[in-house]
């Protein structure tokens, strides 16, 4: 068996400590100024329905008529360096269903984004990198290749691999298509995106993996 976990809105909470945070300097980047509530709540309701952050600035920038350098200067706040007393809690249970198959599977992190911006997050939420045997991080979040040379490298049927990921389509879909098994975690933006019939599995908190993954 090899378990494979997303980070974001996986382990860790990105959506309820991250992401706020970020859009408040994203918004003060691309309007010059800080956001009143309602000003914030528009582009917090943008990001929410979006794939990805980036996709939401864009949005927000074009609709604002914000020039291009200023959306991509925001965008790049995406992955600057979070301050250096900032603390990110994880999703509940995360660190104990880590602890629990760490002694049972090897366990692989495939997390989407910049990476040294990722492992300042795992340093952050407290997740040591040991726990993984292996972690990849794509830049552009396509996992499939990854998902792949892990099924190599561990020589794993794909029918003993899971993948667990709040993103249906990019955590879970290149999964499924390899034959893998999938469980999708209704967190962050995982719990609006809609419930596929080809998912294995959909949980809420990570500690129902217990009586998943035997």
């Amino acid at each position: 068996m090899l378990i494979i976990f997303d980070l974001d809105d996986t382990l860790i909470d990105t959506s309820g400590a991250v992401t706020p945070f970020k859009l408040r300097n994203i918004f003060e980047i691309l309007m010059q100024k800080a956001p009143t509530d309602l000003e914030f709540q528009e582009l917090v309701m943008i990001n929410e329905t979006s794939l990805k952050t980036k996709d939401a600035i864009e949005a927000f920038g074009l609709k604002k008529g914000v020039s291009r350098k200023a959306i991509e200067k925001a965008i790049s706040e995406m992955s600057a360096p979070l301050p250096s007393d900032f603390s990110i809690p994880c999703t509940p249970n995360a660190k104990e269903i880590l602890e629990f198959y760490r002694k049972l599977y090897p366990l692989a992190l495939v997390t989407g984004g910049f990476p040294p911006f990722q492992r300042e997050k795992m340093e952050k939420a407290g997740i040591e990198a040991s726990i993984f045997s292996k972690i990849a991080i794509p830049e552009d979040s396509i996992k499939k290749p990854f998902y792949k040379d892990l099924m190599i490298e561990f020589s794993k049927a794909p029918a003993d691999i899971w993948v667990c990921g709040d993103r249906v389509p990019m955590d879970l879909a290149p999964a499924k298509e390899l034959g893998f098994k999938t469980v999708h975690i209704r967190w962050g933006r995982g719990k609006r995106i809609k419930h596929e019939p080809w998912i294995d599995f959909s949980i809420q908190d990570l500690s129902e993996l217990r009586n998943i993954i035997l």
